[in-house]
């Protein structure tokens, strides 16, 4: 985090958000201990049990316009929570309990942390981090249209025994046997960047999507920018060549990769591709607007 922290938030309640489905049983242990460690530090909170995909959303934007929300869950926790702290004086706090934590790790949280995450909690940091915004849906880190999207369609179907990483990789070899890159013309800021088939483009705020893959390791969500990755023409052999690499942040040197920085991002597909936003999916369509927002949301960090 570059930018300077704002005054201390003094909560006198913490509204925790909590997604009883998030890392595939992770969340209910988590959410145990981080209860026990308010208690013991004699923290104000409330647990807020989510029942469905968007109900985060929905108990956030049911709290004082003020509150600090804290999301118990994985990025799409963290995601359905942010939309309903935009456009409003709502904090956005973070308890990484999911499958892959990319916000969490852009924030400088650790997944493996829990105790951390509480201690910055009850110090009461905040700063303003950027958003994004692609079709109309906000996102927090990331937004991805093509292989990524359609890997992360195939985690949430992965066997409920893989957990972070494995059940990633399942999801990218599943996803790699229906492999075929479509051509897309991809414009920044009104150039144009890339034109030609494409595996994926990922549109990050922060460094790493996936769980553990680091795409723009660079990439800061207080610079005002969106980094746009573009994997080019790459068969199965190549992907997973490259899959390693990209783990260590290490790609960006290939030919089939290419990257860009700016405000606002258009892409035209030749046909209708996967999105998301945090793995999460969006409808498939052809042309994709994406823009930034600069320091949008209040975060605890």
């Amino acid at each position: 985090m570059r930018s300077a922290p704002l005054d201390r938030i003094a909560a006198a309640v913490l509204h925790l958000v909590y997604n009883p489905v998030a890392g595939r049983g992770r969340a209910a242990p988590a959410l145990a201990h981080a209860c026990a460690y308010l208690d013991a530090h004699g923290a104000g909170y409330q647990v807020l049990r989510t029942e469905a995909p968007g109900h985060a959303t929905a108990l956030t934007q049911a709290l004082p316009v003020d509150a600090t929300v804290v999301a118990v869950g994985g990025d799409g926790t963290a995601h359905e929570v942010a939309k309903a702290c935009l456009g409003s004086k709502r904090t956005l706090g973070l308890l990484p309990v999911g499958s892959g934590d990319d916000f969490a790790f852009a924030m400088g949280l650790r997944r493996d942390d829990l105790d951390g995450a509480l201690s910055r909690l009850l110090a009461g940091r905040a700063h303003l981090v950027d958003t994004g915004v692609v079709n109309g849906e906000p996102f927090v880190n990331a937004a991805g249209v093509g292989f990524d999207a359609d890997v992360a369609a195939r985690v949430a179907r992965a066997p409920r025994l893989l957990k972070g990483v494995a059940a990633y990789l399942w999801g990218v070899l599943d996803a790699l046997r229906a492999l075929d890159p479509v051509p897309v013309e991809v414009w920044v800021d009104d150039a144009l960047v890339y034109r030609g088939r494409s595996l994926l483009v990922s549109t990050q705020l922060g460094p790493r999507t996936g769980g553990s893959f680091l795409f723009v390791p660079g990439a800061a969500n207080d610079d005002g920018l969106l980094d746009v990755v573009v994997a080019g023409e790459l068969g199965r052999a190549g992907t997973l060549a490259l899959l390693p690499k990209v783990m260590r942040g290490r790609h960006l040197g290939h030919p089939a990769v290419h990257l860009a920085r700016g405000r606002r991002v258009r892409l035209a597909w030749e046909r209708l591709q996967p999105g998301h936003v945090e793995g999460e999916a969006l409808p498939s369509a052809a042309a994709f607007t994406l823009e930034v927002r600069p320091a949008s949301l209040r975060v605890i960090a």
